[in-house]
């Protein structure tokens, strides 16, 4: 019977830790991601309405100044070569008015920057600069990965 009962309560306890941790990868870890992979594909297909719904600029992120893209925004991304990189690692950060979350962006050249997404109208969009900042692409943030 003690085997019985040690064998139940270990079981008990991965079921019970698997849940937590499915449901904490589906409500915080993955929205950013899925937000970022959407991104990704549409600048893949170049669609222009899929990048405005899922773009936000911003003049600075710490001021938390953000605005709808413009048409020159979305031509401007558009228009830039995009090759797939990888997603290594995210980040929170939390900021004055809303919590940003860093994701590690690895390119295919293997040159890590940052995808920045953030909540807003409770759905998760890429933050890209209003005006670069010397980066190699438009929607990429300069990030120093430590890890």
């Amino acid at each position: 019977m003690p085997t019985r009962v040690s064998f139940l309560f270990f079981l008990g306890i991965f079921v019970v830790g698997s849940t937590a941790l499915g449901y904490y990868y589906y409500f915080v870890y993955s929205p950013p991601l899925k937000a970022a992979e959407q991104f990704m594909d549409a600048m893949e297909a170049k669609n222009e309405q899929a990048l405005k719904a899922g773009v936000i600029v911003t003049s600075d992120i710490e001021e938390d100044m953000l605005r709808e893209p413009a048409e020159s925004d979305l031509r401007e991304l558009i228009s830039e070569d995009f090759r797939r990189g990888r997603i290594l690692d995210q980040r929170r950060r939390e900021g004055r008015t809303r919590d940003f979350w860093y994701l590690v962006y690895r390119e295919p050249d293997g040159r890590v920057f940052a995808l920045i997404a953030t909540e807003m109208d409770g759905r998760f969009r890429i933050v890209i600069p209003d005006n670069p900042t010397g980066q190699r692409r438009r929607y990429l943030w300069d990030y120093t990965w430590t890890n």
